[in-house]
């Protein structure tokens, strides 16, 4: 037992906190004695209970939850779309290679990362308080991302209930007030037994069919206008399935991280059983085989071109959320001794094989499709979201046996996989703003029905133009920019800081501790990783889609620059919130010359470790600091903080000294070394 004194440390506006502890804390690395049926928690030494925070209450609820954060329409339609652009099976190679050199490095960093800290992703950066404008960025463009994929959500909803009419309202050319005289009329049941390999007779003169199930959804559920700048009216259908979106993501959010967390044992294993059921079907009709040989046969000639590896990495980027703060807030409610690498490994894994799965069914339907239209695989359809309303309700209605059931069955399945991202992007958002909050209002927590429903309602309003007749171009216009560079660039910025900040050694350390593993291999497989590879990888598409820019467009339309500008603003804007936050805090939250406040700014504060003691002395931290007033707990013109940092000089890899924080007073704290 080794005898640690416990001062205070004086804030800018001349207050204190101090504290004195008595407590005798076994440091040896055991599992935290917390049942999987329940929460245990501690009061810790902030006065706020540990378990009102709530924790996962199984130990699938993490590795599900944040599969079906990772796993979302985007592996339904916009990897077999970035397949299917990009040179059919050659796409898989660049694709699996940036999920192993970006999307497992940075998972990993990142889940460890939230787990470590226990906060969400605005808190968390207690790390070193400087950069926590990462963290409003995050936020940020989780809020603009929550937005536009609800009425992703909304228009599944409205096929969903679609699908109960017999026949299918997207079936035949016959419909006078939506079908146009270009409206091809498809084969349906058994009118087509049998496709050919080669398709002879087609000439590149020949234009792309218009499916009748394109046709409905331009023209009936979304009533297109010619542009954007022509936004029409609200689509009171629309409206309503928007509202059954918001009013789900409110239900299961403000049930609490304990009852989201079994809701997606559902929302995450049942689209697996609908994605078999449908590929065995697709698989069977005419023409399949032609699609799924696109699929798997590559053209390694593509292989040379750099936008291939651009797509790649942007698609690994924005299927498992890097740098979107998501998993950073599932992670934050594990157990502090939880095993992150096998469960990075198991969410990898997971996401390739979905989006693998989804590609099978996907380029099975459009070979189907194209047979039917005969036309070559590459012209049967439009990309993005026709391959989700237009490719899959064509397929279905030409199920023989209760089409209707096998529709209502595909687009329940897109509302889960949607509302599985929706779930962790909201919470996301939550969690942030309480954990923020908690500092200044102690009780907020029993408040969080209250806060949720007033962050849905007014993100709803927000998102009301989405269901006008031009949402789509609205909706466009938001993926489009909001998620291209700006998870990119907070992902780079969040990996420099652990680089040259805070230090590889010392975290790598840290998640030793945390998850039993500390040796050398280990140590420098990650510095690799991290100082070289993942960095330069994703700097390099981040560059080049500068060097080849591409405005927005959609179905043949180009948008003007003055939404261009609008896009240019969101993508900048979670990004300035690095910039704005790091000035703010120079200015009002350290003293003394620039280079002071600096040295000050990027060092932890000494609320940043784990949440409860027990874990805190386990791995060389002191007991949670008590406060006298509510407050972030800012170190001023005190060297309390600890850092690796290239900057400051200090290259001491141990943890944060209890010294540092010292007075009078003592505890006795048994630590591991």
């Amino acid at each position: 037992m080794e005898a640690i004194p416990i001062g205070h440390c004086e804030e800018k506006s001349g207050k204190s906190y101090d504290g004195t502890i008595e407590q005798g804390i076994e440091g040896t690395h055991e599992p935290d004695m917390e049942t999987d049926k329940g929460i245990k928690g501690d009061m810790d030494a902030t006065g706020s209970d540990s378990a009102s925070r709530g924790k996962w209450t199984g130990k699938l609820d993490f590795i599900l939850s944040s599969m079906g954060y990772a796993i979302g329409l985007g592996n339904v339609w916009r990897f077999p779309y970035l397949c299917y652009s990009n040179g059919g099976g050659a796409f898989l190679f660049p694709y699996l290679i940036m999920l192993l050199l970006i999307g497992f490095p940075m998972l990993f960093l990142e889940i460890s990362f939230g787990q470590f800290g226990s906060l969400g992703c605005i808190s968390v950066w207690r790390i070193s308080p400087l950069f926590k404008g990462i963290g409003f960025g995050m936020v940020l463009m989780s809020a603009y991302f929550c937005l536009y994929y609800n009425i992703i959500i909304a228009y599944s909803t409205y096929y969903m209930f679609a699908s109960v009419l017999n026949p299918l309202p997207w079936v035949g050319c016959n419909h006078t007030d939506f079908n146009t005289e270009a409206c091809f009329a498809a084969s349906q049941g058994d009118d087509l037994k049998e496709c050919p390999f080669e398709l002879v007779n087609y000439t590149a003169n020949n234009t792309r069919p218009i499916f009748a199930s394109e046709e409905y959804f331009k023209h009936r559920v979304l009533k297109m206008t010619d542009s954007l700048g022509d936004m029409g009216t609200i689509q009171w259908e629309i409206l309503l399935c928007f509202i059954f979106a918001w009013l789900l993501t409110f239900i299961c959010i403000s049930r609490g991280i304990k009852t989201s967390g079994k809701v997606v044992y559902f929302t995450a294993t049942f689209p697996y059983v609908a994605l078999i059921a449908l590929l065995i079907i697709g698989a069977l009709q005419p023409g399949a085989i032609n699609g799924i040989l696109y699929f798997i046969t590559p053209q390694f000639d593509k292989l040379k071109d750099v936008q291939v590896w651009k797509a790649a990495a942007n698609q690994v980027v924005f299927s498992f959320g890097a740098g979107w703060g998501g998993l950073q807030t599932l992670a934050s409610y594990n157990k502090f001794h939880n095993n992150t690498l096998r469960d990075v490994i198991a969410i990898v894994l997971g996401g390739a094989l979905t989006s693998i799965l989804a590609g099978f069914v996907v380029f099975s339907i459009i070979g189907f499709m194209a047979c039917d239209a005969k036309v070559p695989i590459e012209n049967a359809i439009d990309a993005g979201p026709g391959l989700a309303f237009v490719a899959y309700p064509e397929a279905v209605s030409r199920i023989p046996v209760v089409p209707q059931l096998w529709s209502f069955i595909f687009f329940f399945m897109l509302i889960t996989l949607g509302l599985d991202s929706q779930f962790v992007t909201v919470e996301t958002i939550i969690t942030a703003v309480m954990d923020e909050a908690s500092d200044f209002l102690p009780n907020i927590r029993k408040k969080k029905t209250w806060i949720i429903f007033t962050v849905c309602f007014l993100m709803f309003l927000i998102g009301l133009p989405f269901t006008m007749n031009g949402g789509i171009y609205l909706m466009t216009l938001f993926d489009w920019y909001s998620a291209g560079y700006s998870p990119m660039l907070l992902a780079l910025t969040e990996l420099c800081v652990f680089n040259f900040i805070y230090g590889q050694e010392r975290f790598l350390r840290e998640i030793g501790f945390m998850i039993g593993i500390n040796n050398e291999i280990w140590k420098v497989f990650w510095k690799i990783m991290w100082y070289l590879i993942t960095p330069v990888l994703i700097i390099f598409p981040t560059v080049y889609g500068f060097v080849e820019y591409t405005p927005a467009s959609y179905a043949g339309y180009i948008f003007p620059g003055w939404a261009e500008a609008i896009g240019w603003t969101m993508t900048c804007s979670s990004l300035m919130c690095i910039i704005i936050y790091a000035i703010y805090y120079l200015i009002f939250k350290v003293e003394g010359t620039l280079l002071e406040r600096v040295k000050l700014a990027i060092r932890s504060s000494p609320e940043w470790g784990p949440a409860q003691d027990k874990d805190r002395a386990e791995v060389g931290y002191p007991p949670m600091p008590k406060r006298s007033r509510p407050g972030e707990g800012d170190i001023m013109g005190l060297d309390v903080g600890h850092t690796n940092s290239v900057f400051v000089g200090d290259q001491d890899v141990k943890p944060p000294s209890y010294t540092e924080v010292t007075g009078p007073e003592t505890v006795h704290v048994e630590t591991q070394t």
